[in-house]
């Protein structure tokens, strides 16, 4: 009866081993990547849920809507160099990423860095030398994703490589009647943080 017991008693300790190793790696691997994607709860409710995120999305931060921690710029960029697949019952994963520099979208870092409370989200796609805000070329299930801010990224360690855009202000999308796109980043380049930008 003693062996009985005993044994059971060394089965469960094993086995509590065994999961607390596996809760570790499940953990290591949630945040080795340098980003990491992620649909709403909303957008990820249905259990059917399957979102493809094709290599070439890019994400950015939208300058008004929140506020940036102490010395960070006002508009960083990435884009997604591996396509991941996301799904009801994993609804974000970890993805390869390279920073965005366009001068045209005041994008100017080269090196992202993790900031605590910054979170990007998708506005489109690598498309020639510049962005491709339509989405035309995808499902449309995955445009209204994007456009309806259901598809976000955060930065878990320094992403780099930069991707380089040649964008000029005729690429930018319609800001709307009277909003001239060269005066916005013209007022943006007054900010201290554009001003004196840190060392890359």
């Amino acid at each position: 009866m003693q062996n009985t017991t005993y044994g059971r008693t060394m089965l469960l300790l094993a086995s509590c081993a065994a999961f607390a190793v596996f809760s570790n790696t499940a953990h290591a691997q949630a945040v080795d990547g340098p980003t990491t994607v992620c649909i709403t709860a909303q957008a990820a409710q249905q259990p059917q849920t399957l979102v493809v995120v094709p290599s070439g999305t890019v994400f950015a931060t939208t300058p008004g809507t929140e506020k940036p921690a102490e010395h960070t710029p006002t508009a960083l960029a990435i884009v997604t160099t591996e396509t991941i697949t996301l799904t009801h019952m994993q609804p974000c994963m970890v993805a390869d990423a390279s920073s965005v520099v366009s001068h045209t979208r005041h994008w100017l870092r080269q090196k992202i860095k993790p900031h605590a409370g910054v979170s990007l989200h998708a506005i489109g796609e690598v498309s020639g030398n510049g962005v491709d805000t339509d989405m035309q070329d995808e499902d449309a299930s995955f445009r209204d994703l994007v456009h309806s801010g259901a598809l976000s990224a955060t930065i878990n360690h320094t992403v780099q490589d930069p991707v380089f855009l040649q964008e000029s202000d005729a690429d930018l999308p319609d800001m709307g009647e009277g909003v001239d796109p060269a005066a916005s980043r013209d007022a943006a380049s007054d900010l201290p943080s554009q001003r004196h930008p840190q060392a890359r």
